[in-house]
């Protein structure tokens, strides 16, 4: 090869490799423009109308009732807000609180009804508020998953609230002019569906007997289950037209610690769970035959059936992924931990759009890039947990509470007051943020 033909293949190699260099450069100028001050360019995003209303089509979401575009789900859970997780929120738990229904009881006991309802009610409207929603709005954000228990709807005798929809109204309606989608999450069904505290109840030792959705006698069980159903088709008789709605998620991690243990063989707890879902699935559809009915797993995809052995249509399976053992990923277990699960989810090949319900990838920033870049990769939809969290907690939040915290045993009603006052006051996780960012803008 002669020398002046070399310097020309070498011209053009450096010439392509400026080139590229130039274009990644520009694209992470532009990712970083778009996350500073935690703002993203929000042109075209509007308020979601009838078109955008969000229907399944084999494993792909699409907007205007499935005849529209693909649509891509990505964003948080709210966890704290509809009931609190006191591992989480600025409520401690205490001697006698251990969980959301021991708060209700106490408070219920100590100040009558009445005031328990106005205390719980000033906690929920300064928890998340509007400008909550701009800050999500601003960073990418086009769904969150909203867990939410039976009692928010019906009283501690089972009785349904006269104004049970007036929150959720509100919700919906302010995530609809920002371009969100709202994700129902049934997180704590009447009776409890794993006796866990993140349920509503803490079932210490034996949560599998605290598991009152799915265990004790037969009338117990039935009342609890008749309540969720009924429950579901509340919402379902409410929202039936309403395009926020991305979706109903059926049911948050059922049996959950107590999975791999359990008194029933694994073959009688699939067969349990899918019998709810089913029944859950059909007396949603007789009054709703449009929103995506999502159903989770727990904890694989071999714990799901196959939808058409059902007939279930329109329907989104769901996921949670933690690993909490490799909390900086020295090991590099959070990756492999979420490649193992998509390889299973890719594996079951279900015709059916995925959902990422729960993560986090915890200490390591790089293991949130490379988590996400995954999940992306892969065509899913998710939503991390979560949006807000007391500061100790770290990477579990977005945003860190900063109103100071309460145990509810050793104050009274007007200190409580003051501080559920507070309870929304946070300050930006900006580090956590700036990554979570990008990958909302699906890069």
């Amino acid at each position: 090869m002669d020398k002046p033909f070399l310097n020309l293949i070498i011209f053009i190699i450096m010439l392509a490799l400026t080139v590229d260099v130039s274009r990644a450069s520009g694209q992470l100028n532009t990712v970083n423009n778009q996350i500073s001050n935690n703002k993203v360019n929000r042109e075209g995003v509007g308020e979601i109308t009838m078109q955008g209303f969000i229907k399944a089509k084999g494993k792909a979401l699409y907007t205007d009732y499935g005849n529209g575009e693909i649509i891509y789900l990505r964003g948080v859970n709210l966890g704290g807000f509809l009931f609190q997780e006191f591992w989480m929120t600025p409520t401690r738990p205490s001697k006698k609180i251990k969980a959301e229904l021991d708060l209700y009881q106490y408070l219920a006991a100590k100040y009558g009804r009445e005031k328990m309802r106005e205390l719980i009610e000033l906690y929920q409207a300064n928890y998340f508020t509007e400008r909550d929603f701009d800050q999500l709005a601003e960073i990418g954000v086009n769904v969150i998953r909203l867990p939410f228990w039976y009692i928010n709807i019906v009283d501690l005798d089972g009785e349904v609230r006269e104004d049970w929809y007036s929150r959720f109204d509100w919700f919906l309606e302010e995530a609809g002019k920002r371009g969100i989608y709202v994700i129902f999450d049934f997180h704590g069904a009447p009776g409890s569906q794993n006796g866990s505290d993140h349920s509503g109840v803490d079932g210490g030792e034996d949560k599998e007997a605290a598991s009152k959705f799915f265990y004790g006698d037969a009338e117990s069980v039935a009342y609890h289950q008749e309540l969720y159903y009924q429950i579901w088709e509340l919402i379902a008789a409410r929202y039936r037209d309403n395009p926020v709605v991305a979706g109903y998620d059926l049911l948050n991690e059922p049996y959950c610690t107590y999975r791999y243990n359990a008194t029933l063989s694994v073959a009688q707890l699939r067969q349990q769970l899918w019998s709810v879902y089913d029944q859950a699935y059909h007396r949603i559809r007789a009054l709703d035959p449009n929103h995506l009915i999502i159903m989770g797993a727990t904890w694989d995809p071999v714990d799901l059936p196959r939808p058409e052995d059902y007939g279930w249509q329109n329907i989104m399976y769901k996921y949670h992924n933690y690993l909490y053992d490799d909390y900086n990923n020295a090991k590099g277990r959070q990756l492999k931990n979420i490649q193992q699960k998509l390889a299973l989810i890719a594996a079951a090949d279900y015709n059916v759009p995925v959902l990422i319900g729960e993560f986090n990838y915890f200490n390591n920033l790089a293991a949130w890039e490379q988590g996400l870049s995954l999940l992306n990769k892969a065509g899913l939809h998710w939503t991390l947990w979560t949006y807000k969290v007391t500061s100790d907690n770290g990477n579990w939040g977005l945003y860190h509470h900063t109103g100071g915290d309460v145990n509810i045993e050793r104050i009274e009603a007007a200190r409580i007051a003051k501080v559920w006052a507070k309870v929304g006051d946070s300050r930006p996780n900006q580090r956590l943020i700036e990554v979570v960012t990008k990958y909302l803008l699906n890069q």
